[in-house]
């Protein structure tokens, strides 16, 4: 998923467990439903996006982010309960993802292929370097998406890999020096460690694994 935004940094962690973001996408949708879909997402405390990527079968996915705390088995029932919510007002969840921030002394992922680190780089690109960008990140696995709700020049850089935070950290320098001899900048970064994923077929295309 994304292209993080930051949707819990400020929060006050210490007198709570294990933070995890949830991530909610829908099915697209249809014009008439997107008031529909904000005051759901107003209901239950969530940020309403539409994660546009540069490729892929599943270009446009509309999502609804919120971060909880707890256990990571109550944080899955959490986001169940919330998509039986959402198929009630009318919006088929197509994908539960589950997210935690990811720190140097963490182990490797638990294994399979719905457990993997993420890392997400932000960075302001203008319309006509866009093809040019999508070119460079692609020997390095690193594909681009942006949010459209925000629009704008800003772009969201992802890289993945299931073996743990080591391999990941150095294809990221490697792919970080290349943008900077180019002039790009990353503007905010995030490592994320990826603990549930429901419908990894929704990155068919783009990011695969």
């Amino acid at each position: 998923m994304l292209y993080h935004t930051g949707f819990c940094f400020g929060l006050n962690l210490a007198h709570l467990e294990t933070m995890y973001e949830i991530h909610l996408t829908t099915a697209a949708l249809a014009e008439a439903q997107w008031p529909a879909f904000e005051r759901f997402a107003a209901s239950i405390g969530a940020k309403p996006m539409v994660i546009e990527l540069a490729r892929g079968t599943h270009p446009v996915q509309p999502m609804l982010t919120l971060c909880r705390a707890g256990a990571i088995d109550e944080v899955i029932a959490l986001a169940q309960r919330l998509a039986g919510q959402a198929a009630q007002a009318g919006m088929e969840v197509v994908r539960c993802k589950i997210e935690q921030d990811a720190s140097p002394g963490m182990p490797a992922p638990a294994g399979g292929r719905h457990h993997y680190v993420e890392w997400h780089g932000r960075l302001a690109v203008a319309e006509h370097q866009r093809v040019e960008l999508a070119a460079l990140c692609a020997p390095f696995g690193a594909h681009v998406s942006n949010n459209a709700i925000r629009g704008g020049d800003i772009r969201y850089l992802t890289l993945r890999d299931p073996g743990g935070l080591a391999g990941l950290r150095e294809r990221v320098a490697h792919l970080c020096e290349l943008l900077g001899a180019r002039g790009w900048t990353i503007q905010k970064q995030q490592w994320e460690s990826v603990v549930f994923d429901s419908n990894l077929l929704l990155d068919a295309g783009w990011l695969e694994q």
